[in-house]
């Protein structure tokens, strides 16, 4: 070879490296500070930003939105770096909350994890299905109607208690930790295991040795945990009833009548509310257990039925500071409806 073509090639060579150095320099700045944003010059922390991706999120297009939404600053490497890593088929869908300092690789890994935000939702003992339907559509967790149209399907109740012909007293009240796109399914069946967590196979023993299937125990738990105010009260409350149904005596229970006519408990009963037959919840004029629960009892209240006080107790009326009297005969319950509830307007519970 000349030695003339050997200087050219050379300087040539030396252009070329010339050249791509600053490119190669560049890339790999832009490479490391994709990689440790906090190493950008002028870098400011900002507050987290959430960002949903919803399912069946293809990489592609969640790399797109990240990039839209300002968490990375170019798509094509994340997308690089999920498939060297073989991961862009498996990323997580769900709600994600991104800081300022991750960089791409720290978001990918988020995604692989599926480290999704959880949200706290805490329902109350005592809670319908209604309202644990809008409680969790507030959170923006379910669709309420969807919920509510599962919770009432005979068939999908069937599977949890043969005797249920909806599951209103089996979504246990509990703190729940969810996250966002879950199926209305899948919040129910956590609920619904929380339940049988609560009422295993030796409460189930206990109930028949009463005389009760489960369904009847959350039946009547439900009635006691509406009923009572102090968890004092609830396992005499619960021998109250317990006490009527065995002397086949009318229950007589405000809560009943009231879920039966879609009234909050707060309402006022009228006398038209107490008459009707219709209303197959009213234990004022049909005997024995409503047909189901009319509300999701607590582990005290199921406890409580399970095990009630040891009293004769027939009645029992509010005194209206959150306790209640009890009497085992008509007139001294007379009496003390006259002593704390005349002219409330109220008819007192159990008689």
């Amino acid at each position: 070879m000349r030695p003339t073509i050997r200087r050219r090639r050379a300087v040539l060579a030396g252009a070329l490296l010339a050249l791509c150095f600053p490119l190669l320099t560049i890339g790999g700045i832009s490479l490391y500070m994709a990689l440790h944003p906090k190493a950008r010059f002028g870098f400011t922390e900002r507050p987290p930003k959430t960002v949903e991706i919803p399912a069946r999120t293809s990489a592609r297009e969640a790399a797109a939105r990240l990039e839209a939404e300002g968490i990375i600053p170019n798509q094509w490497l994340f997308l690089v770096l999920a498939a060297l890593r073989r991961t862009a088929d498996t990323l997580k869908a769900g709600e994600y909350q991104f800081t300022a300092g991750m960089g791409v690789l720290d978001v990918l890994e988020a995604m692989e994890e599926g480290r999704v935000i959880l949200h706290r939702v805490t329902i109350p003992e005592g809670a319908t299905a209604r309202d644990v339907a809008a409680l969790l559509h507030q959170e923006g967790l379910a669709d309420r109607d969807r919920f509510l149209a599962l919770v009432s399907d005979p068939a999908f109740a069937s599977q949890v208690d043969p005797e249920a012909t909806m599951l209103e007293g089996y979504l246990f009240p509990d703190t729940y930790y969810f996250t966002k796109g879950l199926r209305e399914e899948t919040i129910i069946e956590k609920m619904v295991a929380r339940f049988f967590r609560s009422f295993p196979l030796e409460e189930e023993i206990r109930g028949r040795s009463l005389g009760m299937t489960r369904h009847e125990i959350v039946t009547l738990a439900s009635i006691v945990e509406r009923e009572a105010v102090t968890e004092e009260e609830k396992p005499i409350i619960a021998a109250v009833f317990h006490n009527r149904l065995k002397r086949k005596m009318l229950l007589q229970a405000d809560p009943t009548v009231l879920y039966g006519r879609g009234k909050p408990l707060s309402s006022r009963i009228t006398y038209g509310d107490l008459k009707s037959s219709r209303n197959p919840y009213n234990t004022y004029v049909h005997p024995g257990l409503p047909p189901g629960p009319i509300a999701n009892p607590g582990e005290s209240a199921l406890r409580a039925v399970l095990y009630p006080a040891d009293v004769g107790y027939l009645y029992f009326v509010s005194k209206n500071d959150g306790t209640h009297h009890f009497s085992k005969s008509f007139a001294e319950h007379d009496r003390a409806v006259r002593r704390y509830q005349l002219g409330l307007g109220r008819r007192a519970a159990g008689g």
